[in-house]
């Protein structure tokens, strides 16, 4: 780990109470949204430790360890598992395991070995073959009764509207990766800076297919309102999409 004299801090909050990440991938939120918390809510009683997927910071394992439960901080970045590890409190440490490495192809757990999975707003980094190797790796992972919880960005953002006739055109046709995105900077220039250039907004259809074919049983999917984005983010109430799929 880094030594204390080098030690990364975390960022300054964004107006809207969002922070960027150190690695150009975007921002983590202030708070869990409706499908983290969920997790949180699920993970004290999950048949087995609970894996945060792009943990960043830490606002779900933070709360997940606060619930009671062992939670597993994957991130790309190391410094933001430090800054995550220094974050949680003594008494919860104990529960508390970080995992750097790049989900789902250099990371591994034994077969249902895992009680709850949180992939949160990491896919819509992923191609298409990405997320159906995660889907299928994370239904592996799991235990009978265990859980996936998903969180991605649709194609419903303010700052995608010039991407809409490609997407609709993609779904008419049939693509089966309707809203991927090879270049970000030509409809958010504005975020280029924070994102990679390669991003996936992700659909109902397009999720319910992955993780049905994966084997999952879908228990919810829904798109659902970001309040808490920039006002130049946000369109009408279907700017991400949350999924909860068990393994029976």
């Amino acid at each position: 780990m880094t030594p204390p004299d080098t030690k990364s801090r975390m960022p300054e909050p964004e107006p809207n109470g969002f922070f960027k990440t150190l690695n150009a991938m975007g921002y983590m939120s202030a708070k869990p949204d409706i499908f983290s918390q969920a997790f949180v809510d699920f993970a004290r009683k999950a048949p087995g430790p609970c894996l945060d997927v792009g943990a960043a910071y830490g606002v779900a394992s933070l709360a997940a360890l606060r619930n009671g439960a062992s939670v597993i901080a994957n991130d790309l970045d190391e410094r933001h598992l430090e800054i995550l590890r220094d974050r949680a409190p003594a008494e919860h440490r104990d529960r508390l395991t970080l995992l750097p490495g790049d989900f789902p192809d250099k990371i591994d757990f034994p077969q249902g070995s895992l009680g709850a999975v949180l992939i949160c707003r990491v896919m819509h980094f992923f191609d298409g073959p990405k997320i159906e190797r995660a889907a299928e790796k994370v239904r592996g992972w799991l235990a009978p009764g265990g859980k996936l919880f998903v969180v991605s960005e649709t194609p419903f953002l303010g700052t995608t509207r010039s991407f809409f006739p490609t997407y609709l055109e993609r779904v008419k046709a049939g693509h089966p990766w309707p809203g991927l995105v090879e270049n970000v900077a030509v409809h958010d220039p504005k975020r280029a800076d924070i994102l990679p250039p390669l991003m996936h907004f992700l659909d109902e259809p397009t999720l319910r297919r992955v993780f049905t074919k994966a084997g999952f049983v879908i228990e919810r999917l829904e798109m659902f309102a970001r309040p808490d984005y920039a006002p130049d983010i946000q369109l009408d109430g279907r700017e991400s999409i949350g999924l909860i799929a068990s393994k029976r």
